[in-house]
C-alpha cells in the first residue's frame, strides 16, 4: 500500500498528499491519521491534496467522519484538479459531511489563504 505523505508546513498547516493513490481506502486514512498524530496530538488545520484520486471507499469515508478522525481536525481544505476528484468529494460531502469547516479548492495557494483563519494564534 502506498501511504499518503504527511508533513507539517512552516506555516503551521499539516499537509497530506494522497497523490498517486487513485482509490482512498480505510488503510490509507488510518495511516494518514497515525502520521498526523506523530506530528502533534492536538487538533490540526489540514491541507489535503488529492491529485489522481477518483474515489473514496465507503469504509474510508465513514472513518473520516468518525469521532476518532474529526477530533483531530480544526479545519480542512481539499485540493483536487480533476472532475473525478471533485465528484468524489461531492459524494463524500453528501453522505459523510464532517462537523468542522472544510472547502474544496483547485490550488494550494487559495486553500492556504482560506485555512489561515483557522490557525491557532502563536
Amino acid at each position: 500500500m502506498d501511504e499518503p505523505k504527511v508533513w507539517l508546513g512552516d506555516d503551521g498547516i499539516v499537509r497530506v498528499d494522497f497523490g498517486g493513490i487513485g482509490v482512498v481506502t480505510l488503510e490509507h486514512v488510518k495511516a494518514e491519521l497515525a502520521a498526523r498524530r506523530r506530528i502533534h496530538s492536538m487538533p490540526q488545520v489540514t491541507l489535503v491534496r488529492l491529485p489522481g484520486v477518483w474515489r473514496v471507499d465507503v469504509q474510508a469515508a465513514a472513518f473520516m467522519s468518525s469521532l476518532e478522525s474529526v477530533s483531530m481536525t480544526i479545519a480542512s481544505a481539499l485540493v483536487t484538479d480533476s472532475s473525478l476528484g471533485n465528484l468524489a468529494v461531492r459524494v463524500f460531502d453528501l453522505y459523510h459531511r464532517p462537523p468542522f469547516p472544510w472547502r474544496v479548492f483547485a490550488n494550494d495557494d487559495d486553500a492556504v489563504e482560506w485555512l489561515r483563519q483557522y490557525l491557532p494564534q502563536r
